[in-house]
């Protein structure tokens, strides 16, 4: 893990001050959906190319969030300090579109991508529910965050994420229900691609909790996802999985710029 001395701080424009790697925790629910592929590479930057599940067949990730913490504890200032060390924002709401992608592979023949690519997920959308969480998302990685009316809720049978419309976007409605069997416990390293001045930047993110996955469908899952973005993305609406965690932790590295020759 990287210590507070290998930390970089970094000031917003609206005032706060973050550290990275930026740690977070918070509770999630998703769903992946199968999509097709051409119309997901309409929307990819050079460089990636959509994860092959099947001749012409990719997928997208649907993910409600609901930050518990954004940035590091509260450390309270000793004698003789300047003041306290808080970093970091108030927590928010987020819902993700994130299309997993390959970045260096040269075949689409789904299983032979993952030989010879590297795997990770790029973020289409993501609307949030303040002015500060958009900040950081575009100042520092580049991520497609707008301020909107999202609301996740964690409850008993399953996560529930609301995206108001607003003139130019239909509402997003999702109900995605627990996974039958329960959380255990995961550790796993992703990276996440976005753009950012004109160029493709990856960043790595590390996610430890106890997540429970499901394979399927199931009954509590209602998917009501505005035409113009199934059209878009090209989805099917019979979801692939679905996760779930109550209390996930994730530390986001600070985004690195990648050109097509590496």
């Amino acid at each position: 893990m990287t210590t507070v001395d290998e930390r970089t701080r970094r000031r917003l424009s609206t005032g706060h001050v973050v550290e990275l790697p930026l740690d977070l925790s918070f509770a999630m629910g998703g769903v992946t959906l199968p999509a097709r592929r051409d119309r997901l590479a309409a929307i990819l930057p050079d460089g990636l190319s959509p994860l092959a599940i099947a001749p012409g067949v990719g997928c997208v990730a649907l993910v409600g969030i609901r930050y518990h913490r954004v940035g590091r504890e509260v450390e309270q200032a000793g004698d003789g300090a300047d003041g306290a060390a808080e970093t970091g924002l108030d927590p928010y709401d987020e819902f993700a579109v994130i299309v997993p992608a390959v970045r260096g592979s040269r075949t689409d023949l789904p299983g032979a991508q993952l030989a010879g690519g590297e795997v990770g997920g790029y973020v289409h959308w993501l609307p949030v529910t303040t002015e500060p969480s958009v900040a950081l998302g575009r100042e520092l990685w580049g991520f497609p965050k707008e301020v909107a009316d999202v609301t996740v809720t964690d409850g008993p049978g399953g996560v529930r994420v609301a995206v108001a419309g607003d003139g130019a976007r239909e509402p997003v409605r999702l109900e995605i229900a627990h996974p039958r069997f329960g959380p255990k416990p995961r550790d796993w390293t992703l990276w996440s691609y976005t753009t950012k001045d004109g160029d493709l930047l990856r960043a790595k993110a590390r996610i430890a909790g106890d997540v429970a996955i499901g394979v399927g469908s199931a009954t509590g899952t209602r998917l009501d996802v505005p035409s113009g973005l199934a059209d878009e993305l090209g989805l099917w609406r019979r979801p692939l999985g679905r996760l779930y965690g109550s209390s996930v932790r994730a530390r986001l590295f600070a985004g690195e710029p990648i050109g097509d020759d590496e």
